[in-house]
């Protein structure tokens, strides 16, 4: 009777592994898609302000840089408020809560929740990497900051939202994604979306913690 009863939650184990990975391979073709879009318009971005900076000052025209940028920004939100939603609908039977504990302090990456986590690397190195390299260049020119500091600082709510939203459906990509990222040094930029999106609060609540210190 035992050896039914673990036969049987060997099985639910292996078929509960599959539906995992067929989601990673769904959520990485959707965050890799996004990135497609995303990767082209953040290299706009920064080559405008580059070609703007290399200018004689007395040709600097902020208010032409403002023109120029502002329509490629308001893309990528564009894009990144597309996939948020695209994620939240990719598994609509709330997981976390019945599964999330499931396998965790073991939990072996398969080759899809690494494919995932590196898709989610890359949204965050070029879109977060963008906000940063471009707020900073944008200190020096007062009109173009004003203008252009605020549709930066929205892109970083849709991503937010979208790691979040990934790490609510399959938790042990979180623990792939922040040691990915804390080996480029960007760990801090994980924890602070953890806490923005109140995953931390959840995880605790479901004593996920440990999941928290990668």
């Amino acid at each position: 009777m035992s050896q039914q009863g673990s036969e049987s939650n060997e099985a639910r184990t292996q078929d509960e592994q599959k539906i995992d990975n067929e989601l990673a391979e769904r959520l990485s073709h959707i965050i890799e898609n996004a990135n497609s879009r995303v990767i082209p318009l953040c290299k706009q971005i920064r080559s405008n302000i580059e070609h703007f900076e290399s200018q004689k000052e007395e040709d600097r025209d902020e208010g032409a840089l403002v023109k120029q940028v502002k329509p490629i920004i308001e893309q990528v939100e564009k894009v990144l408020n597309e996939t948020n939603g695209t994620v939240r609908g990719a598994n609509p039977d709330n997981r976390l809560s019945n599964k999330a504990q499931r396998n965790m302090q073991d939990h072996k990456a398969t080759p899809e929740e690494q494919r995932l986590a590196e898709a989610l690397k890359t949204m965050m190195q070029e879109v977060q990497g963008t906000i940063d390299w471009a707020k900073d260049k944008l200190e020096s020119f007062p009109k173009a900051k004003k203008d252009l500091g605020p549709l930066l600082d929205a892109l970083g709510q849709p991503l937010s939202q979208i790691i979040g939203g990934v790490a609510l459906l399959l938790s042990g990509v979180l623990n792939l994604l922040g040691r990915l990222l804390d080996s480029l040094g960007l760990g801090g930029l994980l924890k602070g979306i953890i806490s923005a999106t109140g995953l931390d609060k959840i995880y605790k609540g479901l004593g996920l913690d440990k999941m928290l210190n990668y």
